[in-house]
């Protein structure tokens, strides 16, 4: 069987996307990447990930603004992903291509849903409207990565309040004019310090090596 333009490794569509293939990443979120293309303009290109879904025609954030009169005439979701199934919705009339990465190739017709697997290419034909798609890992942000937990945050937000307050109430106490030290007195201080930590060593039986 041929091997038709979508098959390419890379395409014009592919080239605008962020994604990398899946085997590529470890650690990343994955991601079911449409590009819509008419001819060789890139209408869109939408990375649905776990929960997310994907409208064609007069929809909010739609992939392809085009008529639907021949598709069934209302806007329609024409990828989802939910629970770890990545799912490709040909609308009825619409045509659909398949290929695998076991290199079998399949032509469907809609209504029909397809799950996009590692490997598999696939697209969605609505006149001079093409839908590609195949998986993709998007790596994390920096901000994902730092993500800290609720009971950490909680805790650093109560450590942060009592510094704040003995720093306060350091100042409320603390005397309007300073008073000079006595002459010697840090002297004595750091002695009776080293005497108190010699008595400790002298007392303490360390093991030996």
């Amino acid at each position: 069987m041929a091997k038709e333009p979508f098959f390419a490794s890379r395409t014009e569509g592919e080239k605008t996307s962020g994604g990398r293939d899946v085997e590529a990443a470890e650690g990343a979120h994955k991601a079911l990447e449409l590009v819509a293309l008419r001819g060789t303009e890139v209408l869109g290109v939408r990375h649905v990930l776990d929960g997310g879904a994907c409208w064609i025609g007069q929809a909010p954030e739609s992939i392809a603004r085009i008529p639907m009169v021949e598709y069934g005439g209302q806007p329609a979701i024409v990828a989802e992903v939910k629970e770890g199934q990545f799912m490709l919705h040909v609308p009825p009339r619409a045509r659909g291509r398949t290929h695998g990465k076991d290199g079998l190739g399949r032509l469907v017709m809609g209504p029909v849903s397809l799950e996009v697997e590692e490997g598999d290419r696939a697209v969605i034909v609505l006149g001079p409207v093409q839908i590609r798609a195949r998986l993709v890992a998007i790596e994390a942000s920096g901000k994902e990565r730092m993500r800290i937990p609720n009971e950490t945050r909680r805790l650093l937000t109560v450590m942060g309040a009592l510094y704040v307050t003995a720093l306060a109430l350091c100042a409320a106490i603390a005397p309007a004019r300073p008073e000079r030290l006595a002459n010697g007195a840090i002297r004595r201080a750091i002695a009776t310090v080293t005497e108190s930590v010699a008595s400790v060593n002298t007392t303490q039986d360390f093991p030996h090596p």
